[in-house]
């Protein structure tokens, strides 16, 4: 009798670890597709360019870049300077003159920094 209750017992408790497997198993898969959504989209972050904010005086304007005497801009850990920012290509930007008062926000390219847009303030 012992032994059909041990029997039984190994049965029972065999077939529970078998279940609880695949259920671990099934689950796991899916953290791994979820987690391979996350891994694409990671990559897909860092293709974007960081994108900084800063306001300032426009220095000088060209048919190729913007002059801007802007304020600290933190996230770079730099002080208030002026600096010339590029244009960016087939995208038109306010016409601004020297003097005028800006908000912008521009990029980190390889060649230097790209405005991305440009708003003349009051």
């Amino acid at each position: 009798m012992r032994s059909h209750v041990r029997c039984a017992l190994t049965g029972v408790l065999l077939f529970s670890f078998t279940a609880a497997q695949a259920q671990t198993t099934h689950d796991m898969q899916g953290m791994q597709h979820d987690m391979q959504g996350m891994h694409d989209m990671s990559q897909h972050q860092a293709m974007q360019p960081q994108v900084y904010q800063s306001q300032g005086v426009v220095k000088k304007v060209s048919a190729h870049s913007v002059s801007i005497a802007h304020t600290a801009i933190p996230a770079l850990n730099w002080p208030p300077m002026t600096m010339q920012f590029a244009r960016p290509q087939g995208s038109a930007l306010p016409a601004v003159k020297p003097g005028d008062k800006v908000s912008f926000t521009f990029v980190q390219r390889d060649d230097g920094y790209q405005l991305v847009s440009l708003t003349p303030q009051a």
